[in-house]
């Protein structure tokens, strides 16, 4: 064979992958890839970007519903060696708010007081965002459409904006801005006109250079609040998942336990090995959660560094 030709790749044999591992690694990989698009999205969502509002909301909101209920499959295969029955899962419902719930008596029952995996997030904020984020799953992501023909209703982008706001008070301008507004504004009296259509997030059109910085700055300040909360929670929900990360069932662990009560020596492992054999571990989830693996104050003064 000439020195330039490519040898083909050589394969060796494994023993079959157990199908159910491979599907609760998609499913891990899965939760953690839109987390993190959602994420990344509402990062820039802002009056000029307002559909970033919706694929960053959506993204989160289908994450978190299947990163939770992983954890209530991954705890019922822990405990009895065998996964939710598809009925069950049905029952389990789509209520953010409830899969949270459940998902915190998980962690409360193995953390033994230990508050490393606790959500750092005050009590009342955590309650408005779930909500919000349920809200958003059940009916809201359907404002857009059902807004054409009937009033009311919540729009999720403002009802947003007030929930952060309301827990992070933006900060009074500061005089540097109050002085680039004003400048602004002169520029357009001196006659530089630009013709651009900018709605608020709120549908007010944005008539005057310093109400476009205004509502800049106030979009940043909802992003940057927002998205760290939110890296917060999802955090939280990846290290109760992680805690499961290459467990094996009840029925493995009790019988290695009373191995290590009988055994010694060398023949120990191998003995372990045979208890193993044809007995499915859990994936190692913390592995597909990387982008949460720092805590919100990383993700806040990252966002900061790029306004």
């Amino acid at each position: 064979m000439a020195a330039s030709e490519k040898r083909p790749p050589v394969f060796v044999e494994h023993e079959g992958t157990d199908k159910r591992w491979l599907a609760l690694c998609r499913e891990a990989c899965t939760a953690a890839g839109m987390l993190e698009v959602g994420i990344k999205a509402l990062s820039h969502a802002d009056f000029n970007r307002q559909d970033l509002y919706y694929a960053g909301f959506f993204n989160v909101t289908i994450a978190m519903e299947r990163i939770c209920k992983l954890v209530l499959d991954s705890q019922r295969f822990y405990e009895k060696g065998e996964f939710l029955k598809g009925g069950e899962l049905s029952k389990l419902g789509h209520s953010l708010t409830n899969l949270y719930r459940k998902v915190q008596n998980i962690e409360e029952s193995f953390s033994e007081g230990i508050s490393s995996r606790r959500v750092d997030i005050p009590l009342d904020e955590l309650e408005d965002i779930l909500n919000f984020l349920t809200d958003f799953a059940k009916k809201d992501r359907y404002y857009n459409l059902e807004s054409l023909t009937k009033n009311g209703g919540a729009d999720p982008i403002k009802r947003w904006r007030k929930l952060v706001t309301q827990h992070h008070p933006m900060p009074a301008l500061t005089e540097e801005q109050r002085d680039e507004m004003r400048k602004a504004d002169m520029c357009g009296e001196e006659g530089v006109y630009f013709d651009m259509l900018f709605p608020s997030v709120n549908g007010n059109n944005i008539e005057r250079p310093s109400e476009y910085l205004r509502e800049k700055w106030e979009d940043r300040h909802v992003q940057i609040e927002g998205v760290s909360v939110l890296y917060s929670l999802f955090r939280y929900l990846s290290k109760v998942l992680g805690h499961f990360s290459g467990a094996w069932p009840v029925q493995v662990r009790d019988a290695e336990e009373k191995l290590d009560e009988q055994s010694a020596g060398q023949t120990l492992m191998m003995e372990k090995m045979k208890i193993r054999e044809g007995s499915l571990q859990l994936p190692w989830y913390s592995d597909f959660f990387d982008f949460f693996e720092h805590d919100a104050s990383w993700l806040k003064n990252k966002l900061m560094r790029e306004s």
